[in-house]
């Protein structure tokens, strides 16, 4: 009996669905799967997400910027904005304040904090009134 020696060339693949990822090797001439392992989605987030922060940040024209970072890296995963008045807007619609189960006392909270937020942004106005840019 002869042995065939046979040249394989490998080429590493991932599938990932909803609720799993399938990651393994297989042969580049004919396709065919060599070794596989799939993998729950819920271990893949845990493990990049594990030692990732959240940056949640205020800029000035009143965007709400957040990002996540990763420990290994300096990109950002994810980074998103939101203007303060839509984030507020999109909570006070009846169908979140429904889920929110938010009380008129609760309202009547965020009110008071938006008018402090609204005083100390005019008293930063009118200190910087007078000052070059």
């Amino acid at each position: 009996m002869s042995i065939e020696r046979v040249d394989l060339t490998f080429g590493a693949f991932a599938n990932c669905g909803q609720s799993a990822a399938t990651v393994g090797y297989r042969d580049a001439l004919t396709g065919s799967v060599i070794a596989s392992i799939e993998i729950p989605a819920q271990v893949i987030e845990r493990a990049v997400l594990e030692n990732a922060s959240v940056e949640i940040t205020l800029l000035g024209d009143g965007e709400i910027a957040s990002a996540v970072a990763g420990p290994t890296s300096d990109c950002f995963l994810a980074r998103t904005s939101v203007s303060i008045d839509h984030l507020v807007d999109a909570f006070v619609t009846s169908h979140n304040l429904h889920k929110e189960e938010a009380t008129e006392a609760e309202l009547r909270t965020l009110l008071g904090r938006l008018h402090k937020s609204v005083e100390a942004v005019e008293r930063t106005i009118r200190l910087l009134g007078g000052k070059p840019k």
